[in-house]
């Protein structure tokens, strides 16, 4: 399993205190995770300090960041004109996702890419296959 992992689980990793690991640490066990150079500029957007920079940091060592080619651009514009209802930054995750067949991961957009229809994506990792079985 491939995920891409959205800008929800990354912060909730980053800000994680719970026993439990977070759903980041949990999907790294599970599966190859990916999110998007977006996702990486949203999370250190939040950061304040060299601290949490560098928690930033230490964390995109381990999820793999796609980044935007132009070569995606035309396959990107013609999700945008499948899936009207998502606003431009939905689309460059959701293009990502489609255009590297991956299962986004996520809470806070899930019904968003959900409504779309047509995308890939998962709200808990419950839905995922457990490969280690």
């Amino acid at each position: 399993m491939q995920l891409l992992i959205e800008t929800d689980i990354l912060h909730d990793y980053l800000t994680h205190t719970g026993e439990e690991p977070s759903v980041l640490r949990q999907a790294l066990s599970r599966a190859t995770c990916y999110t998007t150079m977006l996702n990486a500029m949203e999370v250190f957007a939040l950061s304040h300090s060299t601290d949490e920079r560098d928690a930033v940091m230490n964390m995109l060592m381990v999820v793999r960041v796609l980044g935007f080619s132009g070569r995606y651009a035309e396959g990107f514009a013609e999700l945008g004109k499948r899936f009207h209802t998502l606003s431009q930054r939905e689309l460059l995750v959701a293009g990502m996702a489609s255009v590297s067949k991956l299962t986004i991961l996520t809470e806070r957009f899930y019904d968003r890419y959900a409504i779309a229809g047509g995308i890939a994506v998962i709200r808990s990792l419950e839905e995922v296959p457990d490969e280690s079985e």
